[in-house]
């Protein structure tokens, strides 16, 4: 952008400017000198700028456009604008590093232009005016994409590090609720870091102290806390929790634990009515369920990972081991935990056993129910195993039901309902009726169970198709014993094809 104008150093000059103008015309007068920006005061010189040119500030006498050009390139160049914080060095770069950068062609044209009207009208200057002043106005202009590169929250030295508010924590030297203080990070967004920025190469352009100038980082730009330590919601969370301080929960699941302090038990089960903290049912029932969903495991669809077959699935309805939380129970013994103020470790209320009193479980590690020990039987291989504590502690060939007569053995998992020994099996009716002494006995589904049959003489391969058993699974009687003296009522007994 050129914009043209002159001034007058003596006032005497004035009637000749007017009579100059008189006979050469205004326009004229005007053309001859041109106010472009960069400020320059002529004398004549026949080579370059006239004596008292000045450029940005910058004296360019005698200098060509090309030089005066590099002269104000240079200037640029051997700019430095340094961010600080706490006196560290956060940002440090030129103008150019910034994305700011001079129009060299605009610029240079600018220049020429200048020069040749210095040489062309000179000897007319010199007779009318003392000094001819002139600005062309070509700073530096921002190249927002480099601009935008260089200046962000993450290209600074200093580490960022988040604002926290003040919160609520359970102190295990007090038993009860404490606030803990808020801290005031450094973060910045990146749009507010650009534009502190972009007033501090502002200023630099516009300041007389040069072009290397320093800027301290302001904290008043960094996120703020939300929450302080003073806040009155937090204080009065506070005090209405620790009317049941001393409270807490600690579940078992084998070897894994959840533990549940005073202040999970505030957020997960209160609210607070009038200034005190009140057990929320609809909240307690909530927790339950999904407790429920994670731990039960009777009745749902099994992933099994077998000796032989890889994983196999028990369906849902086949599944009759494993553990069912009572959600009404363990709600109701929830509430009693809490108003007791005491911190008490148990597992949660499970269905224990059936109206039998057979147990439907035997232990579990977190929701892993088999721990490790369980009875696999394979139908498909006529095959038995007893893992204990993840080994192989027996194994053995079987006879399994015969299902040429649909006296199939049923598939599922099931638990050991109870052991006997000696027991005498009886079933059947007509001339199926049977009656049969075993040494060991292992029920597991509706009169069908493990069992030893001295009365055979191979077990496995094909015999269960035509000469197999009424449901039961025959067994050797080594193995038998072997496996009747080790387990465990409760424990799985996985059977599938």
């Amino acid at each position: 952008m050129i914009d043209a104008g002159h001034k007058s150093r003596r006032s005497g000059n004035k009637n000749i400017l007017l009579k100059f103008a008189a006979m050469y015309g205004v326009s004229a007068i005007l053309g001859m000198g041109t106010y472009y920006g960069y400020r320059f005061y002529c004398e004549s010189n026949n080579s370059g700028f006239l004596k008292g040119t000045y450029v940005d500030g910058e004296d360019v006498y005698g200098m060509s456009a090309d030089a005066a050009l590099q002269l104000i390139h240079d200037k640029y160049e051997d700019s430095e604008i340094v961010i600080t914080e706490n006196e560290n060095e956060d940002l440090r770069g030129n103008l150019s590093f910034y994305g700011y950068e001079i129009d060299q062609e605009k610029l240079s044209g600018d220049l020429q232009t200048v020069l040749n009207e210095q040489k062309s009208n000179a000897n007319v200057l010199r007779s009318i005016f003392d000094r001819y002043e002139c600005t062309i106005d070509a700073q530096p202009q921002e190249n927002t994409e480099i601009f935008e590169r260089q200046v962000r929250a993450d290209a600074l030295k200093t580490a960022r590090y988040p604002s926290q508010d003040a919160y609520l924590y359970y102190d295990s030297n007090l038993d009860a609720l404490a606030i803990r203080e808020e801290i005031q990070g450094n973060e910045i967004p990146d749009q507010q870091l650009q534009a502190f920025v972009r007033d501090c190469i502002r200023q630099t352009l516009e300041s007389d102290e040069g072009l290397h100038r320093s800027f301290e980082f302001p904290w008043e730009l960094c996120e703020k806390p939300k929450i302080y330590r003073d806040d009155a919601g937090l204080i009065e969370k506070r005090d209405a929790a620790n009317e049941f301080s001393g409270a807490g929960i600690t579940y078992t699941f084998g070897d894994e634990k959840e533990e549940y302090d005073l202040l999970d038990i505030f957020n997960l089960f209160m609210d607070i009515e009038g200034g005190k903290a009140e057990l929320n049912d609809e909240k307690i029932e909530a927790f339950v369920g999904e407790l429920a969903a994670k731990y039960n495991t009777r009745y749902i669809e099994r992933k099994f990972e077998s000796t032989l077959r890889g994983e196999i699935t028990v369906k849902a309805s086949r599944n009759d081991y494993g553990y069912t939380i009572l959600e009404e129970d363990e709600a109701e013994q929830i509430r009693e935990d809490i108003e007791s103020r005491s911190h008490v470790t148990r597992e949660p209320v499970y269905l224990e056993k059936n109206s039998w009193g057979n147990p439907y479980y035997l232990r579990r590690n977190g929701v892993d129910d088999l721990d490790g020990t369980y009875i696999e039987v394979d139908l498909s291989a006529q095959h038995v195993w007893y893992y204990r504590d993840g080994e192989v502690y027996t194994e053995c060939n079987c006879v399994s039901g015969d299902v040429t007569n649909d006296h199939g053995t049923q598939t599922g998992c099931f638990p050991l309902a109870y052991k006997e020994s000696p027991s005498v099996l009886t079933g059947g009716n007509g001339e199926d009726e049977y009656e049969t002494e075993v040494n060991y006995w292992m029920p597991f589904y509706e009169g069908q169970g493990l069992h030893d049959a001295t009365w055979r003489y191979s077990f496995g391969g094909s015999i269960y198709k035509g000469n197999g058993s009424h449901g039961c699974v025959n067994i050797p009687l080594s193995a038998a014993r072997d496996i009747y003296e080790a387990v465990d009522t409760g424990t799985a007994i996985i059977i599938f094809y």
